[in-house]
């Protein structure tokens, strides 16, 4: 990190919404080659900031100075112009295009000006991976790219405009564990290599301590820290960002294993899906937290896809509340008492629509008149007894679920799955991927209620081994397609779990 005067300057910077400072007269410098870490709960204003970065938001007090001249941003081009990207968590690629294409989406290349000219946009794409010194393929469509592959694409688009100031937010939350470390050294990769510096977004702070330089730290929209990395420890992080009384214990009650097998749920033995036969046995009994733990792409989510009817498959047989299954959509499997909700937030959602009407999307039927109206008194009601039974932050019942944060919508998620008459099992995907600790918290919390207080099983996948072992009675490790592990709570291990999940102890299957 070099010790010249900053690249960037945010000089007091304040953000206001009707009856809401977001961000309250925020300062702070990003040097020339340097990662700064920006951290904070969801709804401390680290979004907003970054919006106004962008030119997404205007600014109501306060500025901006790039290398010492003050700007005056009317809208992300000209953010985008005077050296500011963003790459944000969401993906915001298209599936059906190449790498190529997604790099140079809405700056493409054109011959006579009406027909894409995809030979020079190659070469731009190659131009900017060579640039970057990756090894992404330019022509597999984006939907057949892992995770982490993707992040690459989205990285390659934002500094294809040869920014000065690049923004990361959250830009591990969907990665595996073998992909994080990688891509850690990629992102160091980009301040050392192509003279770019870095805000880095994230609730790990493990990665903050791992490659940046500084961190800045806010709450309730105002900054509460800036040090220097070796300055300061994680654990002054989280007292600048989050009160302690926000970050509950959560308390896994012993299991007698030999009893709770009488109380199958679960019971799966092999699906076939994608041309193979996957062998997966495993069970899950009532009132029981069960893991699925492997790297991306191990088959956790395709698994339970399969089994909820999501995705198809050439054949599966397993056996839910003792009736055997196999066939059936996620309709059907619904009305069974078994939901899924999804890895993305925004599959789980409808994000143009307000609170109201993704409440109650899976009880239309339940809050319809004969004649197909819904019932608006009733669905209000309802939407505030669910709003209000899983603490969720909004202001208005009429607003969009998408201005929600992260951690809201997740409340909504899950809130509104657990509603569903005649719940039997609920599978988690990724529920907390991008929250803040207090956040987190919350869904371990609701987790095991659900199976401690409410006796409903639940399956919950995730890429952080931490929150598995610290939440779930039991876990099953994937490695390519097949379960090789069943771990009992008391049996935990990190490196032995991670080990199975590398392949490296798959002879012990």
């Amino acid at each position: 990190m070099s010790n010249t005067a900053p690249l960037l300057s945010i000089k007091e910077l304040t953000k206001r919404f009707t009856g809401v400072t977001a961000v309250d007269h925020v300062s702070f410098d990003i040097g020339q080659n340097e990662i700064h870490a920006l951290i904070g709960e969801n709804g401390a204003g680290k979004s907003t900031l970054c919006k106004m970065l962008t030119g997404a938001y205007s600014i109501d007090e306060g500025h901006i100075e790039i290398n010492g001249e003050k700007m005056d941003f009317k809208g992300p081009a000209d953010s985008m112009k005077a050296g500011i990207n963003m790459v944000y968590q969401e993906r915001n690629l298209i599936g059906y295009l190449n790498a190529a294409q997604n790099i140079c989406l809405g700056t493409e290349n054109m011959k006579a000006g009406v027909v894409v000219d995809q030979k020079a946009m190659r070469k731009r794409a190659e131009a900017v991976r060579e640039r970057l010194g990756v090894d992404t393929p330019l022509d597999v469509p984006i939907e057949k790219m892992g995770a982490g592959a993707q992040q690459l694409v989205e990285i390659m688009r934002a500094t294809s405009t040869e920014p000065k100031i690049l923004i990361l937010d959250e830009p591990t939350a969907s990665l595996g564990e073998g992909e994080i470390e990688p891509f850690l050294k990629f992102v160091k990769k980009l301040t050392t290599d192509i003279n770019i510096s870095v805000i880095y977004i994230t609730h790990k702070l493990e990665e903050i301590f791992t490659i940046a330089d500084k961190v800045t730290v806010m709450a309730d929209g105002k900054k509460t820290m800036t040090a220097n990395i070796p300055d300061i420890t994680q654990d002054e992080c989280v007292r600048a960002m989050i009160r302690s009384d926000k970050i509950k214990s959560v308390v896994v009650p012993p299991m007698n294993y030999e009893e709770a097998e009488k109380h199958r749920v679960l019971d799966v033995k092999e699906l076939t899906y994608d041309g193979k036969t996957h062998h997966v046995e495993f069970h899950v009994n009532k009132g029981e937290v069960v893991g699925f733990y492997g790297l991306v792409g191990a088959g956790r989510t395709e698994t339970m896809e399969v089994i909820s009817g999501i995705r198809l498959c050439d054949k599966k047989e397993f056996t839910f509340d003792g009736e055997t299954i196999t066939s059936g959509d996620s309709f059907k499997m619904i009305q069974k008492g078994m939901i899924l909700t999804p890895e993305l937030r925004n599959n789980g959602i409808f994000p143009s629509l307000n609170l109201v009407e993704n409440v109650c999307t899976l009880f239309v039927q339940k809050l319809a008149t004969k004649f197909g109206m819904i019932k608006n008194k009733e669905s209000r009601a309802f939407t505030e007894e669910v709003l209000k039974k899983n603490g969720t932050k909004y202001r208005s019942k009429n607003q969009l679920i998408s201005d929600l944060s992260g951690g809201n919508i997740q409340k909504i998620i899950i809130g509104r799955s657990v509603e569903v008459e005649n719940l039997k099992l609920l599978t988690v995907d990724e529920p907390t991927a991008g929250l803040d600790l207090g956040a987190k918290s919350e869904i371990y919390l609701k987790i095991r209620h659900l199976a401690d207080d409410l006796g409903k099983s639940v399956v919950f996948i995730s890429s952080e081994l931490e929150e598995l072992m610290k939440v779930c009675n039991r876990i099953y490790i994937f490695y390519e397609g097949d379960v090789v592990k069943e771990v009992k709570r008391e049996e935990f291990d990190n490196h032995m779990i991670l080990g199975y999940a590398l392949g490296g102890a798959g002879d012990g299957r």
